[in-house]
């Protein structure tokens, strides 16, 4: 998941409960106050990805020079439960990389299988990048359907996801439906970024926070020209061959190279 933008359980309750204790002490005791429990924690639900069928997401670089232009785009049918968010990157700030099915593929950067449950659950069942095409082991979970304040979960062993805001995120006005979200902060071994969530919009923010290199949502659409690309096959039907080639190091995919793309990771 480190690789691509993405790339990530229950919640944990939050609020705050109190237990009182009675007792007497000579002459003069008493029973001492049970304390009154606290607000819950902020939450917001829905889905957090919001996969709707062509939808795209259009994301401007800042902190990076020169300046870049990613599209994430979800593909229109599923395959066996899986879905496709498939991302595209050109160097500049333009409007969108899905102006056709052709600079998708030829601008392509890579792609996650994602699986959700009805509770919006969103995990990586495999990904496709410039290194590899495979299984990611254990489908971890990227982002459930409840964001808690103070919520965390381990997504494979070594990572941590946390809930470190609730409310207003940043770009959410870019959303067709503006509303409050949540940011989550991934961290494991060499990395270390925050992903900002709207339900029913998607991904509005990614931040490095090791170098503040960011990239910000300016717009959301829908691209029913781009149809089913070809990566989508690919992330939706991966084999143990390539997850084994992948681990041996034997697989690698001829992307287009974005200048500054690694400032992300």
């Amino acid at each position: 998941m480190k690789r691509f933008i993405v790339s990530l359980s229950l919640l944990a309750l939050a609020a705050c409960s109190g237990g009182g204790g009675g007792g007497t002490g000579g002459s003069g005791g008493g029973v001492a106050p049970v304390p009154t429990p606290g607000p819950p924690a902020p939450s917001v639900q829905g889905d957090m990805l919001s996969l709707v069928p062509s939808r795209g997401w259009n994301y401007h670089s800042i902190g990076v020079s020169p300046a870049i232009t990613i599209t994430l785009y979800a593909d229109p049918a599923p395959v066996n439960g899986v879905r496709a968010l498939i991302g595209s990157g050109v160097t500049g700030t333009v409007a969108t990389v899905a102006t056709s099915p052709s600079a998708m593929d030829t601008y392509l950067l890579g792609a996650l299988g994602i699986v959700t449950d009805g509770a919006y659950d969103a995990s990586v069942y495999s990904e496709v990048s410039l290194g590899s095409t495979a299984a990611v082991p254990g489908t971890p979970l990227l982002v459930p359907g409840t964001l808690t304040l103070g919520q965390s979960w381990t997504p494979y062993p070594g990572a941590t996801a946390s809930v470190i805001a609730v409310g207003t995120v940043p770009n959410a006005i870019a959303c067709p439906v503006p509303a409050s979200g949540a940011r989550v902060r991934y961290t494991f071994p060499g990395y270390d970024g925050t992903l900002s969530y709207v339900p029913g919009c998607g991904i509005t923010d990614y931040l490095n926070n090791a170098n503040g290199a960011e990239l910000t949502l300016v717009s959301v659409g829908l691209y029913p020209g781009i149809g089913e690309l070809a990566e989508k096959r690919r992330v939706e039907s991966v084999t143990l061959l390539d997850t084994a080639r992948s681990v041996l190091g034997l697989e690698r995919n001829a992307f287009a190279p974005l200048p500054g793309l690694s400032k992300f990771f």
